[in-house]
This record gives C-alpha cells, sequence and structure tokens, in this order.
C-alpha cells in the first residue's frame, strides 16, 4: 500500500496555565483579565513564577529527539514575560506563530482592539525573531467573522482557530460542518470555504460523532484513544492538526473553582500526558511539519489548479507562494 502523503502539524499554545480560565473557573470569556490581579493574587507578584518555562523546554529537547519541527503559537504577553524562551523555540527551528497579545476572545475585544493587539504582538514576535509571524490562532478557539480582513491586513497568512465540531460548551457554534483539511474560508464565516486570502487549517473531530478530538485537553479528558481514531481517520484524506499546551505536560495547577470541573479539566496533566505526546510522535514523526508548510502547500495547490490562468492575473488573485521558506 503506498504511504499517506498527507501531514500533521503538531502544533503548542504557549499559555500559562491560568490562561485556560475559560474552562477552569467557569468564565466564559466575558471580560478582559486584570492580569496584574491575577498574578498578585496567585504569586504575590505583578507576573507569573515562569511556570510555562519548564515545560517547554522539556517539549522542546522532546522533539529534538524525534527531529521534529512543530509551530509554537505564542501569546505576546507571554513573549514579554519570557523573551529568551521565545528565542529559544525559535532557535531550534521550530516555526513561531502567533496567540493573539492577551488570551481573550475576540468577540469581547472587538475588530479595533483586536486589530491594535494583534499587531502589537505580531511586532514583539517579529523583534524576537527577525521575522513576523504569518500563522494565528484564536485564544479559546473563538474566531469573528471580522477577524479574517483584518488578519489579511496585518500580513498572516493562515489561521488555525476552527474546530470541525459541534458545539461544546458554548464554542464551536455552527462550525460542525467545516472543512476538515485546509481550505481559503468565506468572509462571512470562517467556517464555510469562500473566496478569502487567508488559509484555514483546521482541527479535527472525531469522524461522524463531529466531536471535537484534536487538542491535548480532549486527549486527557477522554483518551489517547479518541484523539489517535481522530487524527489516523483525518491523516488518511487530507493534512491535519492537533495542539496541546505546555503546562498539561507540566505538574498539575492548583486553580480555584468548581472541584468537579477542575479535576475533569486537569485529568491526565504531568507525565501522563507527556507520554501522550511522545506517542503521537512515534506514530507520526515521519509527517510532521510546521503549520506554516500545511498552508504553503494549500497556496501552491490552488496556483497549480489555475495554471491556465496567466501569471499576471494568478498575482492580481493573491494565489502566488507567499511565504518565503522558514526555518
Amino acid at each position: 500500500m503506498t504511504p499517506s502523503p498527507f501531514k500533521l502539524a503538531l502544533s503548542v499554545d504557549v499559555d500559562e496555565w491560568f490562561h485556560s480560565r475559560r474552562w477552569v473557573d467557569g468564565h466564559q470569556g466575558r471580560d478582559i483579565p486584570d492580569l496584574a490581579a491575577t498574578c498578585r493574587r496567585l504569586y504575590g507578584q505583578d507576573r507569573p513564577a515562569g511556570e510555562v518555562i519548564g515545560p517547554t523546554l522539556a517539549l522542546l529537547d522532546l522533539f529534538g529527539r524525534y527531529h521534529c519541527r512543530c509551530t509554537f503559537f505564542l501569546l505576546g504577553e507571554v513573549a514579554e514575560w519570557y523573551p529568551q524562551l521565545v528565542v529559544a523555540i525559535a532557535e531550534r527551528g521550530h516555526e513561531i506563530a502567533c496567540h493573539g497579545m492577551h488570551h481573550v476572545d475576540m468577540t469581547i475585544l472587538g475588530p479595533d482592539r483586536f486589530a491594535r493587539d494583534l499587531a502589537r504582538a505580531r511586532d514583539l514576535l517579529a523583534s524576537l525573531t527577525g521575522a513576523p509571524p504569518v500563522g494565528f490562532r484564536g485564544p479559546n478557539l473563538v474566531f469573528e467573522p471580522w477577524a479574517t480582513a483584518v488578519l489579511e491586513d496585518l500580513g498572516f497568512v493562515y489561521d488555525s482557530t476552527v474546530c470541525a465540531s459541534r458545539s461544546i460548551g458554548g464554542k464551536y457554534k455552527g462550525w460542525a460542518n467545516a472543512p476538515t483539511h485546509p481550505y481559503r474560508p468565506s468572509y462571512d464565516t470562517i467556517a464555510t470555504p469562500g473566496d478569502a486570502r487567508l488559509v484555514e487549517l483546521p482541527i479535527p473531530a472525531f469522524p461522524v460523532l463531529k466531536l471535537a478530538a484534536g487538542s491535548g485537553i480532549m486527549t486527557r479528558v477522554i483518551g489517547f484513544r479518541w484523539t489517535m481514531t481522530a487524527l489516523t481517520h483525518a491523516i488518511r484524506s487530507g493534512h491535519t492538526v492537533f495542539y496541546f499546551h505546555p503546562w498539561e505536560v507540566g505538574p498539575r495547577p492548583h486553580p480555584r473553582g468548581h472541584r468537579l470541573r477542575n479535576a475533569v479539566f486537569l485529568r491526565h496533566t504531568g507525565e501522563w500526558m507527556m507520554g501522550a505526546v511522545e506517542r503521537l510522535l512515534q506514530r507520526f514523526h515521519d509527517r510532521i511539519v510546521p503549520a506554516r508548510t500545511l498552508a504553503e502547500e494549500a497556496i501552491d495547490a490552488q496556483a497549480a489548479a489555475r495554471s491556465s490562468v496567466s501569471a499576471p492575473a494568478m498575482r492580481a488573485q493573491g494565489v502566488e507562494r507567499v511565504i518565503s521558506p522558514g526555518p
């Protein structure tokens, strides 16, 4: 049997554990948090204690052993707190992508604040790595239709926010029928193919059931087989994506809030999850590429499909290769 030519973009959202407050303490993205107040409450100081550093460095070592290049979606505020961590990730040959400035639903920010914050995060990451990021993932996997044009205006080439899942806990509304492989979205809705220049790299759901599967959270809560089944199914017919967080492979956090919700949400953090990531590397190591590679291939495939169009017309339509080779 001929091996599948399709690839897996293994990605890491570099958040501190408290950035997951949307699930951990029941806040459903209703407000913009006061980070200094949050850190004083948790750490007795105005900034975090660096809990994300150790797990991220451990992941860099793990990826290095399997010779894999992955994508790290970084918050601007994390880059401000730990600039050397951003540099270390880039120096290992991994793609630096953007996760916004703060871990806040863009719904709350609105178009103007979102654009200002995103530009700030983009410029900060560029100053640390020497090149602006071309990829974006929305915090909490929330995406508003107006964000597509904002991302394009700021030079972003791809997004990886959509999860082709039925709605869970108020998330993924209207996304159950989204494409499961890279596509260009509509300006009206990110989950429908259209004529945007932006490329969407969707996160897979479990087949038939259409419930989220391509994330560390679902791996830990439901089980490794759930994720492996979804990824194996998805990669048979196209490129796919998996993401998780450094805090998931580190020491178990101790958040406040509802005890049962915390127990479920934090199930299998630490060594179990690190082992699950390594099992994914063992299974897919020869297919793992940075997310930008999938976006490049989507752009090239569209250009090839329009090969009968003259080169000037192609450039006018924005279908030429627009991403320079990365590390």
